[in-house]
């Protein structure tokens, strides 16, 4: 069995070739897993060349920012794919609604792709589920020792407590964060802890009317209605939008970012995440127990992730898109190409 980076992480046995969340176009690889609908993992959905499987969830995510793809086929958790020697099962990955993580059982051995994943429970989605195998490939987005995220009920009084100062002192709060992911997680944060409106912007309602289609049910305003300008120009709401857009502009707004990275952030922000933060991947490795990682997505973390792996847990361990691997359940040792 051989795993290596080309454009995505492909597998291949005995010349029947898979690829997970290709970022591009891949003339070798016909057919494609997808793990979840952000843009940087759900590029195959624009190939209509290409055989695609993903959640349902996950389609009606990317459908939603106008892609017309073609060639799809919806995958449930625990339905196993057989696609010659290949048996693919899809597995919750805890990132976003719909998110997968894909065990690919051959007979050279079984690969763990979790896709971006998170191991701690949140108010939308199940954790990532550690499934043993021999092969894992570990995203590592935040694969450094320093980034620890305090506990997301810790974040949550945090944020509630910024935007309940700022309302009184005037202003109007709009956290930015992931119009996918975070920002669900911050209106239903709001709506389960207080009783302050939740404003959200179009790009945020388009992704949220998909979660309440799926039975998570939401209160918000969108910020175009009436009901919206009211509460904005009253100071009695606050403002979910987008992590990347500009609210300065208005002189009443107060912006804090919503995200991971806030660990690393200097102006107001709040780290809650749709990641596993580097501890819960160390234990997810652990839990997973294989032979070799390979790690990915986490830029020069997932060097670091690496070697942390190997000297902590004693597990074989580099990034992904290092050099191509060959590994054969007759042959445990690590090879090389």
């Amino acid at each position: 069995m051989m795993i290596k980076w080309e454009s995505g992480v492909l597998i291949e046995h005995r010349g029947t070739r898979i690829i997970l969340d290709p970022p591009s176009k891949n003339p070798r690889c016909r057919v494609a897993f997808i793990t979840h609908a952000h843009a940087d993992h759900s590029s195959a959905f624009r190939d209509n060349k290409i055989s695609k499987f993903s959640s349902e969830e996950t389609m009606s995510l990317v459908v939603v920012d106008g892609v017309k793809a073609r060639e799809w086929q919806p995958l449930k958790v625990k339905e196993k794919v057989m696609m010659d020697d290949f048996e693919v099962t899809p597995h919750h990955s805890g990132h976003v609604l719909g998110s997968y993580e894909f065990e690919i059982a051959t007979p050279e051995g079984t690969v763990l792709f979790t896709g971006d994943l998170n191991t701690r429970s949140s108010r939308t989605i199940k954790p990532a589920d550690p499934i043993k195998c021999d092969v894992l490939v570990l995203e590592s987005t935040f694969g450094s020792p320093s980034f620890v995220f305090p506990p997301d009920e810790i974040v949550a009084k945090g944020m509630i407590e910024w935007a309940s100062r700022s309302l009184k002192e005037g202003k109007v709060p709009v956290f930015r964060a992931d119009s996918l992911g975070n920002a669900q997680e911050v209106i239903r944060i709001f709506n389960e802890d207080t009783n302050i409106p939740v404003v959200s912007h179009w790009r945020v309602s388009k992704i949220n009317r998909v979660y309440e289609a799926y039975g998570y049910r939401m209160k918000y305003f969108d910020i175009r209605s009436e009901e919206a300008y009211d509460l904005i120009s009253r100071r009695n709401a606050i403002i979910v939008a987008p992590k990347r857009l500009e609210s300065t502009y208005h002189p009443d707004f107060i912006s804090a970012l919503v995200s991971g990275w806030a660990l690393r952030f200097k102006g107001t922000s709040f780290p809650l995440s749709d990641h596993a933060d580097f501890p819960s991947l160390m234990e997810f490795v652990s839990e997973c127990g294989p032979k070799i990682v390979l790690t990915c997505h986490g830029g020069g973390f997932s060097s670091i992730l690496a070697k942390y792996v190997e000297k902590n847990l004693g597990i074989k361990a580099y990034p992904v898109n290092l050099i191509p691997t060959n590994f054969s359940l007759s042959s445990p040792f690590l090879k090389k190409s």
